[in-house]
């Protein structure tokens, strides 16, 4: 026993002078993450994103919530491309293009939504942030705030029939408006096109006009195979923290309806 114990001995003394000498004469090196290659099916790059959002305005033409999109036309949007939870973005799984309009007395919503799975909504709008639906978040005051001021609303409008356009829901901050909001809802075979109007006075605005900084963000809930929501997508914020973070939003700028626009629907 006691020959294994010098031989053990020996063998810990030389191991340890090995050990020391090392760290003595070789610099630690940075552990360095090997290099992550996204499937070729997957989009990296969601593209340039906007620095602002636009609210088209004018005080004397307004579009028809009628489920024909005409009056969208040649106007720019904002692509809601910046993924929160759900994967990387794929354009192929789900996309989303939003205009804004205002005139005197409404904001207008659009949205142009690709999904390679529509489904029809069956939840109440408070919560149907679950299944497919958007989100519009708007508010006047700029100044840097977090938590909701009184002029900071949340507009979610729920698609829920393929075969009737005026079949929807809607809230505002989490309170239904059924009756409140017009809407209009049409669906393809890989997505809905969504219209609506939302009076000022559930938005707590008097008035909007030209060069009026505004802030807002943008939001896609996209639910497939029946299941509830699998992707959360944003214009702005990374994070799921629009619905109670006003900091996370973008900034958006009123401008005038250009002129063609304006001949264009008279």
């Amino acid at each position: 026993m006691k020959k294994l114990n010098v031989v053990y001995g020996g063998l810990m003394t030389g191991l340890l002078s090995v050990i020391l000498s090392s760290c003595l004469t070789v610099n630690a090196k940075k552990i360095i993450e090997p290099p992550y290659f996204p499937p070729e099916e997957a989009f990296a790059d969601a593209g340039e994103q906007e620095k602002n959002f636009k609210v088209y305005y004018s005080s004397s033409n307004s579009p028809v919530v009628d489920g024909e999109f005409a009056e969208w036309e040649g106007l720019e949007g904002i692509r809601v491309r910046r993924m929160v939870y759900g994967g990387m973005f794929n354009p192929q799984n789900t996309d989303g293009l939003f205009k804004v309009r205002a005139d005197d007395s409404f904001v207008y919503i659009y949205a142009d939504i690709l999904d390679d799975e529509p489904q029809e909504n069956k939840f109440p709008a408070p919560q149907a942030w679950r299944d497919d639906s958007i989100e519009f978040f708007f508010g006047t005051d700029t100044g840097y705030h977090t938590f909701y001021k009184p002029t900071d609303h949340r507009v979610r409008i729920v698609p829920q029939s393929k075969t009737n356009k005026t079949a929807y829901d809607v809230s505002v901050n989490d309170v239904s408006m059924s009756g409140s909001i017009k809407a209009a809802v049409v669906y393809r075979e890989h997505g809905y096109t969504i219209e609506a109007a939302v009076p000022f006075s559930l938005l707590s605005i008097k008035k909007l006009k030209p060069k009026q900084k505004v802030r807002g963000d943008f939001q896609i809930n996209d639910a497939d195979g029946g299941k509830e929501r699998s992707r959360l997508i944003h214009w702005n914020s990374s994070k799921d923290n629009t619905y109670l973070d006003a900091s996370s939003w973008g900034d958006g700028i009123v401008v005038e309806l250009p002129d063609s626009q304006e001949a264009g629907n008279e």
